[in-house]
């Protein structure tokens, strides 16, 4: 049995130690901080009952992941104390209950956009929620996976249509001179569903290019997945590795799903906020303007 469980162990860690970047074998290396610590769990058992191979070899698979995780011991940017802008991130899982309590962290926060995820299908209500923010574009979704951004400013719209078939819409807009691509990839769960959400890493990537412009999203994706970590390369990652935001809030517990990236010409910090209700927590993300 001990046998048996110390190679379950190392075959769930093998496509984070290869860094797997095919779907589905990338869900498993999404797991990469609760493979860690099942691992060193089983190393100290190993080394307690004696078995000092199969201890060994665990020791091995964590410090092979911790050395080539290095978002885990990633910082985020120094907290903006006086911002010119802030936006509240959510999915709310058609939720309008959620969208009510997402209102009222809004209002506290004094936020100037509110972005939501998965949308109720009938905007009535949140509108009415969010009343403060009447201006709103969400991109043409039937699926009911996009974003919609409220606003109390004027917003134009930047309207794609260049995205494969299959792709979810990406709501752009610009307010305030600052550019605002909201997305959500789907689930890698296929060879399509992972071409489609790097199809729109790439086009947020391509907006980004034109400078101020802040990439938020529930991404279903975490930071050392090949998709961020390219995303990284070209624009400053707020969300600490350590800062979950689906399922649980406490590391190893939950995920960090939901990411925001910002240009480099901008200077900004994230938060995650309280529990709305919705099985992911919020992103509070304030911008200054130098």
């Amino acid at each position: 049995m001990f046998l048996i469980t110390g190679a379950l162990i190392l075959l769930m860690a093998l496509p984070a130690l290869f860094n797997t970047k095919g779907a589905p074998l990338e869900l498993i290396a999404t797991l990469r901080p609760q493979i860690i610590v099942v691992a060193f769990a089983f190393a100290c058992a190993a080394f307690t009952v004696g078995r000092f191979w199969s201890g060994g070899a665990a020791v091995l698979v964590v410090a092979v992941l911790l050395v080539t995780t290095p978002e885990l011991f990633s910082r985020a940017p120094s907290p903006v104390t006086r911002p010119a802008m802030k936006v509240v991130w959510c999915n709310v899982f058609q939720k309008n209950s959620v969208v009510e309590r997402l209102a009222t962290l809004a209002q506290k926060q004094t936020a100037d956009v509110v972005i939501l995820a998965e949308p109720p299908r009938d905007l009535a209500r949140a509108r009415r929620a969010l009343s403060d923010y009447p201006f709103v574009y969400g991109a043409p979704d039937p699926g009911e996976h996009g974003a919609v951004v409220f606003s109390r400013a004027p917003l134009t719209e930047r309207p794609r249509s260049d995205l494969p078939p299959g792709v979810y819409p990406l709501a752009i807009v610009e307010t305030d001179q600052i550019r605002i691509v909201a997305m959500h990839p789907p689930v890698a769960v296929s060879p399509s569903a992972m071409k489609a959400s790097t199809a729109m890493m790439a086009a947020a990537l391509d907006e980004a290019a034109a400078g101020r412009t802040l990439v938020i999203g529930d991404m279903n994706a975490t930071p050392w997945s090949h998709r961020l970590r390219v995303v990284s390369k070209q624009m400053v990652r707020l969300t600490p590795a350590l800062g979950s935001t689906w399922f649980s809030s406490l590391p190893v517990l939950g995920l960090p799903i939901d990411h925001a990236f910002v240009t480099s010409d901008l200077r900004a910090s994230t938060t995650v906020g309280p529990g709305v209700g919705s099985d992911h927590l919020p992103l509070i993300v304030s911008i200054a303007r130098d």
